[in-house]
């Protein structure tokens, strides 16, 4: 199955160039806006795509995240990230190898060499390197700096990370267990013996230290997807799947105790501020205007825009 574009990369000098990565058609650009692609990282021998993402400072520096990150079964599996540093011309593999799916990768804004990745980890069994990794030197070395503590490391990845504008050691990230058969999908406690071994976590000092921010947010976490804004880097939204209510099924659009959740305080509380969460173990994402802290977007098979800050839009 394909047709699924997972990720998109802007280069922040150029807005006519940008990069596509695909759940099963490997990596894309295009220089002229999108009237024409070409393919990259054709040698690469990884044609699924999870993130990809251009370094602020320097958008000749490329990183991408290979293996899709949904939990679909027919979501394909990567072998690790690979960097370029001339726009994609040519790459190199720069580790996590046996990580199989990376769900997000974000840059420092001043130093094209650090880097945090979102590794989700395999999807139809334990183990692997999952978590949240962070490198200092392009790659050549990783460091986990988060995870789930034993026995539910082995089950449990990183779904998303996002870093504050206006601090890049502030960093925000969110845990998820998930696993799949043929004909069955398991995720969150459910997995992990009832445990909430997934949520969300900040870090104020570049991954040293975590912790799991709770007030206002629901237990029984699923799934989340996280968003930060130059336009006010206090706020901190979050799409949450929650099963605390009870489970929600295929075709419903609203949670009974998760949805999109909002901060004003850098994570220290909480407010639900929507029931919205469309089919969460495929989309699960959100982004907010880069001017407009008010102005949220939460991809379902439409992309719904509300501008008060994610009440009323459907």
């Amino acid at each position: 199955m394909g047709g699924r574009v997972v990720s998109i990369a802007v280069d922040p000098e150029d807005p006519a160039t940008f990069y596509l990565g695909h759940a099963t058609g490997g990596l894309w650009k295009t220089t002229n806006g999108g009237t024409t692609f070409s393919p990259l990282m054709k040698d690469a021998k990884a044609f699924s795509i999870g993130a990809v993402a251009v370094a602020p400072s320097d958008p000749r520096v490329v990183w991408v995240g290979t293996g899709e990150a949904t939990d679909r079964n027919s979501a394909g599996f990567g072998n690790g990230v690979f960097r370029s540093t001339d726009g994609g011309a040519t790459w190199t593999h720069a580790g996590l190898a046996s990580s199989r799916a990376i769900a997000r990768i974000r840059v420092h804004p001043s130093k094209p060499d650090v880097a945090f990745v979102a590794a989700s980890g395999d999807l139809w069994a334990k183990g692997g390197e999952r978590g949240l990794f962070r490198t200092t030197d392009g790659g050549k070395s990783w460091t986990k700096v988060l995870s789930a503590a034993a026995p539910d490391d082995a089950d449990t990845g990183c779904v998303d990370v996002a870093l504050s504008p206006s601090d890049p050691d502030l960093v925000y990230a969110a845990l998820y267990a998930r696993r799949r058969t043929p004909h069955s999908f398991t995720y969150g406690p459910s997995l992990t013996g009832g445990r909430d071994a997934g949520g969300i976590f900040r870090s104020p000092d570049g991954g040293a230290t975590w912790t799991k921010l709770t007030n206002g947010l629901p237990e029984q976490t699923g799934r989340i997807g996280l968003a930060v804004t130059a336009a006010d880097p206090k706020v901190v939204v979050a799409v949450v799947q929650s099963d605390a209510g009870g489970t929600s099924g295929i075709d419903e659009v609203e949670s009974r105790a998760g949805g999109v959740f909002r901060s004003e305080d850098g994570g220290a509380s909480f407010a639900r501020v929507s029931r919205f969460n469309p089919r969460p173990f495929y989309f699960s994402q959100v982004r907010l205007d880069p001017a407009n802290a008010r102005r949220v977007h939460v991809l379902r098979y439409a992309l719904p825009v509300p501008d008060d800050g994610r009440r009323t839009a459907r």
